[in-house]
């Protein structure tokens, strides 16, 4: 499971990466054909968001598993271990329940887009569409990921209180 979680974690951080990178190259050109009258470039609005939304499906799930959200835990850190690792389960089931909602929506929503092209760039607009799966399945992967780890780290904390 580790070697598939670092496999995963590069793909995803690779791939962020090359949509920002690419993102900062299209605004740049936007900006830059702004002081150029005789050139228009009508599709870097276009391409400018697909890459975002495309940044935003590939770093959401690795925001899940480092726990990068923004959370209030001001209660949370009041509880005991056992209370806390529960907690986590519960959390981990029902982000990972949403998450099978959005894929099954994110699906459909896809099938849609198969039939519509993208104003500028003509893209079929399932590409667009594709990243609620990417980022459906993406947190799927880590919300099992974090049970699994969740949950052998609270067995492991009661194998060690039977042992004392």
């Amino acid at each position: 499971m580790k070697k598939i979680d670092k496999y995963i974690d590069l793909l995803l951080s690779v791939s962020s990466t090359i949509c920002y990178f690419c993102l900062i190259i299209v605004v740049l050109m936007q900006i830059a054909a702004r002081y150029m009258p005789s050139l228009t470039l009508s599709w870097t609005e276009e391409l400018s968001r697909f890459f975002f939304v495309f940044i935003i499906s590939f770093g959401a799930p690795l925001s899940y598993k480092y726990k990068s959200y923004a959370d209030v835990d001001l209660i949370y850190d009041k509880f005991n271990e056992k209370t806390k690792n529960v907690m986590d389960i519960t959390g981990n089931i029902c982000v990972f329940i949403f998450t099978v909602v959005v894929l099954i929506s994110g699906w459909r929503f896809m099938l849609i887009g198969k039939r519509s092209v993208s104003p500028a760039l003509q893209w079929p607009m399932y590409i667009h569409h594709s990243t609620i799966i990417l980022f459906a399945i993406g947190t799927i992967f880590y919300s099992v990921f974090n049970f699994i780890k969740t949950f052998t780290k609270s067995e492991k904390s009661e194998d060690v209180k039977e042992v004392k």
